[in-house]
C-alpha cells in the first residue's frame, strides 16, 4: 500500500464540523447528534444552509459544493456526515477540482456516504472511517461496547480494533491464511454505481466490505452478477466481508439475500466472510476504518483486526 496517513485524534473543545452531502435528516436528530458530541467535550459546527431540502437532497447542489469545501478549509478535524440517502455521488466532480488539504481529516459516515469514502481513500490517499451518521447518534444511547469503541476512536484512545467469529462462506475461508492489507468498500448498491466512473472502485488485493439495506435477494444476485462479468470481482480482491443485510424480505417474508451471499461466495476463489456488525443493522453500527493497515486471520481463527488511522509520538 502506498505511505499510511494518519487522522488526528480529538481533544477537548475541539471541532467536529457536520456535513449533509446526501439526503436531509430531521432537526431532532441532528440536535440529537449534537447533543451527543458535546456531552463529548466536543465543537460543533455546521453551515447555516445544512438543511434547505432540494428534492432528494438536503441541500441544493452548489449549497452542498460550497459547504464541503469550506469543511475542509476549516480548523474541523472531523467530517462527520448528518445521514446517508442519494446525493454524495453528486460531489465528486467538484471535489475533483480541489487540492487536498495538508493534514487529512477524518471523514465519518456510511451507505451514500460510500462514494465519498471511495473518493478520498482512492484519489487522496486519506483514512477514513465507516461508521454512524449524526442522525444515529443520541444522548441517551446505551452505555455498551459499540458507544464505548466510538468514543474512544475519535479520542485517539484505540490505535487498533478487532473483529472476532466471522463466519466462512466459502472452502477459501476455511484455509489457514493471514492477509494483510487495506479495507476499502461500504454500501454495494453505491459500490455497483461506481462502475464506469472515474471514480470506480479499487479492489486490487484489498479486502473489500459490503453491506446493504431494503435489497431482495435476486437484487443482490444481479448486482454480483453485474460486478463479476464487469471483472471487478472475478479475481482481483484478496478477500470479501459482508457486513449487515437488513430489510430484503420477501414479499412471502422469506429472507432469501443470505443465501445469494453463500451462492456469490461459491463462485469465487478468495475468502469470503460474512459477520461484520458494521452497516444497516438495526441495532449495532460499528466503526471501520478503511486505508489503514488491516490484517484478516482466516480457518481456525476468523478474524479482522483494523489499525484506526490514529499515529501517536
Amino acid at each position: 500500500m502506498k505511505d499510511f496517513l494518519s487522522w488526528d485524534y480529538l481533544c477537548i473543545n475541539d471541532e467536529v464540523r457536520i456535513i449533509a452531502p446526501a439526503s436531509a435528516s430531521t432537526n431532532a436528530k441532528l440536535e440529537n447528534g449534537i447533543e451527543w458530541l458535546k456531552a463529548q467535550g466536543l465543537g460543533v459546527t455546521f453551515s447555516s444552509k445544512l438543511l434547505s431540502p432540494d428534492l432528494f437532497f438536503a441541500a441544493p447542489l452548489e449549497a452542498q459544493c460550497e459547504d464541503i469545501k469550506n469543511a475542509l478549509e476549516s480548523d474541523a478535524k472531523i467530517l462527520w456526515c448528518l445521514r446517508g440517502g442519494w446525493g454524495s455521488m453528486r460531489l465528486l466532480p467538484f471535489l475533483d477540482t480541489l487540492t487536498p488539504p495538508e493534514k487529512p481529516k477524518l471523514l465519518i459516515g456510511f451507505s451514500d456516504i460510500t462514494s465519498l469514502h471511495l473518493f478520498l481513500t482512492q484519489k487522496w490517499n486519506w483514512p477514513t472511517l465507516h461508521g454512524r451518521t449524526i442522525s444515529q447518534l443520541r444522548n441517551d444511547w446505551e452505555l455498551n461496547e459499540e458507544h464505548e469503541m466510538w468514543r474512544k476512536i475519535i479520542k485517539g484512545e484505540i490505535e487498533e480494533i478487532v473483529f472476532k467469529n466471522l463466519l466462512p462462506l466459502n472452502p477459501a475461508a476455511q484455509t489457514n491464511h493471514t492477509l494483510s492489507s487495506t479495507i476499502t468498500g461500504g454500501n454495494l448498491r453505491l459500490i455497483q454505481s461506481s462502475l464506469g466512473t472515474p471514480w470506480q472502485i479499487n479492489v486490487k488485493g484489498k479486502i473489500l466490505f459490503l453491506e446493504d439495506v431494503s435489497e431482495r435477494g435476486y437484487s443482490v444476485d444481479r448486482m454480483f452478477e453485474q460486478m463479476i462479468q464487469s471483472g471487478l470481482l472475478k479475481d482481483d480482491p484478496a478477500a470479501i466481508i459482508f457486513g449487515s443485510f437488513t430489510e430484503g424480505l420477501e414479499k412471502n417474508g422469506t429472507d432469501l439475500v443470505p443465501k445469494a451471499l453463500e451462492r456469490f461466495a461459491q463462485r469465487v476463489n478468495y475468502p469470503v466472510l460474512t459477520g461484520l456488525p458494521c452497516g444497516h443493522g438495526p441495532h449495532e453500527n460499528y466503526p471501520l476504518p478503511f486505508n489503514t493497515p488491516a490484517a484478516l486471520l482466516t480457518g481456525a481463527e476468523n478474524k479482522l483486526i483494523c489499525k484506526t488511522g490514529i499515529k501517536k509520538n
